[in-house]
């Protein structure tokens, strides 16, 4: 599992979008400190393997978004023409409604750089 999540964050580093937000080295993704964060930040809405009033989140890196069967999701996206990839994940959890205006998740974002890498990795080990 370690060799895995060190590959998944040299492949952020390799892309550009990991220096570009504050991310420096693979030895940083930690999957621990990511469910700790998951754990107190987003489980009141999400859970890894059930839907509840948020969509399901095992798996969702390299899901198309707005595609967990029997969610009802808002029309933004609903309609989104992408993949949840990293760079998107990060954008979201920045600031949910910045990124999907018309979301209806209540949330305003995860805005430490440090706790949006950790649940990063810890949901890349969920996919």
């Amino acid at each position: 599992m370690q060799t895995t999540i060190r590959g998944l964050a040299l492949a952020i580093l390799s892309s550009g979008f990991a220096m570009a937000h504050g991310i420096s080295q693979a030895a940083e993704c930690d999957a621990s400190a990511g469910q700790q964060v998951f754990q107190t930040k987003c489980s009141a809405c999400h859970a890894l393997d059930e839907s509840r009033v948020g969509p399901k989140l095992a798996a969702v890196v390299g899901r198309p978004i707005g595609s967990v069967p029997g969610f009802t999701y808002t029309a933004g996206l609903a309609v989104a023409k992408s993949t949840w990839n990293v760079e998107q994940l990060d954008q979201f959890l920045t600031a949910p409604a910045k990124k999907f205006p018309e979301t209806a998740m209540a949330f305003g974002g995860l805005r430490k750089a440090e706790e949006r890498q950790a649940v990063l990795c810890f949901l890349q080990t969920k996919s």
